[in-house]
């Protein structure tokens, strides 16, 4: 998948924004403030449809607009296709080539995307819904189907939790949504093992390369904490969770709380051993949250989808050389990635001939002229 051409137009501070280009690498650099992480996330809402940085999709529109729009020209396996979003008072509008797409499965298999910013160290130092979130979102990556099936799983927790907190929830009651709980739940556990699973090798062996020579690939390991089961098959995983729930349902009715299912698993990660929440350093956390990103890429290629990277930041994360290491593993994987960066010299020598460099700067972008072209 590439993006060949995006139109922005009244989103946050950009009037509006056009860039063309087919190259591998598109570098947007300025200074801070000026609008290069607002052009990272109209891609990102493209193919996510919602902001990683804004919960209300107003403040999204340009103070005094109406409305925002973001299109783009997307070059799949197949065929080009454009997608436009308007974020408008109260509602979104989606169109595919001027039409409404039949669901939002339609919608995601046209355009995916892989985000990494800042934020992102909360996957190794935060609660464990963050590495759920990541474990979740990389399924997704691959299967865009299993958004469905997580927000069939969600529900079923919130109205039981809805009945936990009355106090006075009966068994009878409470049945059915145990009975959901069990059935997508197995199902999403089996799910996450399998991408744990998946994630492993790469994870290691992007870790040990932007770390360097020194580096050993036995020192990072993954382990999804769950009830377990997985690797004896669904009805297993089913078992465990229909069993804990009813070794654990009078509490649930003491506390007011759902206390079994997945939505209580946790992605554990370690570094030498140890927790990396809480020991791993600002470097190591850093590029286990880049290799976790990397892994999610290459899976996803080992499935013939190939997502868009969109990096927010990327100078401000990494020393030169883990820098440099990153970017010759981006390289080798062919996807197209977007990076912003306050010094596009920092990032050193790209692929010839494939790169471009947009400066942005007070909500306005231009191709700088001598850009490396695509």
């Amino acid at each position: 998948m590439r993006i060949t051409r995006l139109a922005i137009a009244d989103w946050r501070n950009l009037s509006k924004a056009e860039l063309t280009t087919d190259a591998r690498f598109v570098i947007l650099h300025g200074d801070n403030a000026q609008g290069k992480t607002n052009l990272l996330e109209a891609v990102w809402m493209l193919a996510a449809l919602r902001s990683f940085r804004e919960s209300q999709p107003r403040r999204l529109v340009k103070e005094g607009s109406r409305f925002a729009r973001v299109e783009a020209q997307v070059v799949g396996p197949y065929d080009t296709r454009r997608l436009e979003l308007r974020l408008l008072p109260g509602k979104r509008r989606l169109r595919v080539d001027d039409v409404a797409p039949t669901s939002l499965g339609s919608w995601f298999e046209l355009l995916r995307a892989i985000l990494f910013c800042p934020d992102h160290i909360r996957i190794v130092r935060g609660v464990p819904q963050e590495r759920r979130d990541f474990l979740d979102r990389a399924i997704f990556t691959v299967s865009p189907g299993y958004l469905e099936l997580a927000a069939d799983y969600r529900r079923a927790v919130q109205q039981k939790a809805a009945l936990l907190r009355t106090g006075q929830a009966r068994p009878a009651e409470l049945a059915p949504w145990n009975d959901r709980i069990v059935q997508l739940g197995a199902r999403i556990a089996l799910a996450r093992h399998a991408m744990v699973e998946t994630l492993r090798p790469h994870v290691l062996a992007a870790s040990a390369e932007m770390s360097g020579p020194a580096a050993d690939a036995r020192t990072v390991e993954l382990q999804l904490r769950s009830l377990g089961g997985e690797e004896l098959g669904l009805s297993a995983v089913a078992e465990r969770i229909e069993a804990a729930i009813a070794r654990f349902g009078e509490e649930e009715r003491r506390r007011g709380r759902v206390l079994v299912g997945p939505h209580r698993d946790d992605l554990q990660l370690r570094v030498e051993g140890r927790n990396a929440a809480d020991y791993a350093s600002q470097g190591q956390a850093r590029t286990l949250v880049l290799a976790l990103k990397l892994a999610e890429l290459a899976v996803a290629r080992s499935r013939g989808v190939a997502p868009l990277l969109l990096v927010d930041d990327l100078t401000g994360e990494l020393d030169r050389g883990r820098m440099q290491r990153f970017l010759a593993l981006l390289t080798a994987q062919e996807s197209q990635v977007w990076i912003t960066t306050t010094d596009p010299a920092f990032l050193g020598p790209l692929p010839a001939g494939e790169a471009r460099f947009w400066r942005v700067r007070e909500g306005q972008v231009w191709l700088e002229k001598g850009s490396q072209t695509g």
